[in-house]
């Protein structure tokens, strides 16, 4: 019995260490099995800044994903971020801090390069006032207001996530001094030369080389000759302050305004043209032609007398029709209409497979007999001219419709005569018919 107590303190000893044992190896086993809580995260994994904002890196300290700028919150807190980084990159002179954030989806390896450029000179210091501001008009556009007067161009895109990323950035042109000027991007220069190039031929009156600019399933020739009609008889020529006004430009799709200014008038002309592509890698083309403010501009300086002036119309069969027109009971072109059958005849004469459609039309004074036969010798003086323009007789075809086919009414609602209706009625109407 005595002896059995003494070995009772070793037995108890011995348990003791035991159960230490199985204490120490047991825990490890079930902190692995439990999922890392956010403090057990390594610092070479997912490093967390002064400010809040976490970025995910791997262990050689480079972004996860440098194809994303995706961004919690609002794009205020956005473009902030961006700011930020913009300001350590000026302090520093190096770019990368910035380049890293926007990645080489966003970033242009000209971009990056332009980016170090611009750091090195110190020319990214923001405004101190102002240093970023929505562009007003165009969706989720951001502008970074540089010192130098100059901006970089952000423009944001909203994920199915409903995060924020920077979906394009423009830059300001890098050089060894400050300057008004922005860059544009190859993309840019790639959208303004499609529409370069249409106003250019619109300029020198040449609808077939306006065509090579535009998609020729939206845009008739009817519209190209109309627009040169417009430019030649209006004397237009292009602003020499701010020609063409970009008002947005997207991934495929941009808008212009094109600014006008008239021989002997003060007045300012204008229209807005819309350009778009399949992708990156197919060329701009115009997709449409908005003439209001030009044709309100055009008429008002040229509907005056007894002739109703507007050269481009909507054909009731679809598409757009040209018009020219006539004084009261005459079937006489004037030195006007003439220039304008000019332009026709350089888009005849030298493809006989082009055909065209010229209808006859008058106002309703007069008999139906001399209406019908006026308006035949209306249709039939606009083919003889083309003819000798060199234009092939067969490509024509003339049809009179005396004054059954009015554009306006000839008399007001209370039987009162119309001398405005009158006068669009007295017409010819020419179908381009390809």
């Amino acid at each position: 019995m005595e002896r059995m107590r003494n070995k009772t303190p070793i037995i108890f000893f011995s348990a003791l260490v035991i159960i230490i044992i199985a204490i120490c190896l047991t825990v490890p086993l079930c902190s692995k099995s439990k999922p890392d809580s956010p403090s057990d995260k390594s610092p070479s994994v997912e490093e967390t800044e002064a400010d809040g904002e976490s970025i995910s890196l791997t262990v050689d300290g480079k972004h996860v994903d440098e194809n994303s700028t995706a961004h919690t919150g609002s794009p205020e807190e956005l473009v902030g971020k961006v700011q930020e980084l913009l300001v350590k990159a000026n302090d520093s002179g190096d770019a990368q801090v910035i380049i890293d954030f926007l990645g080489s989806n966003t970033l242009s390896p000209n971009q990056s390069a332009k980016l170090h450029q611009l750091a090195a000179q110190s020319r990214l210091k923001l405004d101190s006032t102002i240093p970023f501001s929505r562009v007003p008009n165009i969706a989720d556009r951001w502008a970074l207001n540089l010192a130098d007067k100059n901006r970089i161009l952000l423009d944001l895109k909203k994920k199915d996530s409903g995060e924020w990323q920077v979906n394009r950035i423009t830059l300001p042109q890098p050089q060894s001094g400050p300057s008004d000027t922005p860059i544009i991007p190859a993309e840019d220069n790639e959208a303004i030369a499609s529409v370069n190039g249409f106003i250019k031929a619109i300029l020198q009156l040449d609808p077939t080389a306006a065509r090579n600019f535009v998609d020729t399933s939206k845009i008739s020739y009817a519209k190209l000759a109309g627009l040169c009609i417009i430019f030649e008889e209006g004397q237009y020529q292009l602003s020499p302050n701010q020609p063409l006004r970009k008002m947005f430009l997207a991934e495929k799709s941009a808008g212009w305004l094109a600014r006008l200014e008239s021989t002997g008038s003060k007045q300012k002309a204008m229209f807005a043209i819309t350009s778009k592509r399949k992708d990156a890698q197919s060329p701009w083309k115009v997709t449409e032609i908005n003439l209001d403010k030009l044709l309100a501009d055009y008429t008002s300086r040229f509907s005056d007398g007894d002739i109703h002036y507007t050269p481009l119309i909507q054909n009731p069969k679809g598409g757009d029709s040209l018009a020219i027109y006539f004084s009261l009971d005459s079937e006489e072109l004037t030195g006007r209409t003439k220039r304008q059958l000019n332009i026709v005849a350089n888009l005849l004469k030298n493809n006989p497979k082009k055909q065209l459609t010229i209808s006859g039309h008058t106002d309703a004074l007069g008999s139906d007999a001399h209406n019908l036969k006026l308006s035949e010798k209306r249709a039939r003086q606009v083919m003889q001219y083309l003819t000798e323009q060199d234009v092939t007789v067969s490509q024509m075809k003339v049809v009179g419709y005396g004054k059954s086919l009015p554009r306006r009414p000839n008399t007001t609602a209370d039987g009162k005569d119309a001398p405005e209706g009158r006068r669009a009625n007295r017409r010819a109407e020419i179908l381009l018919n390809f």
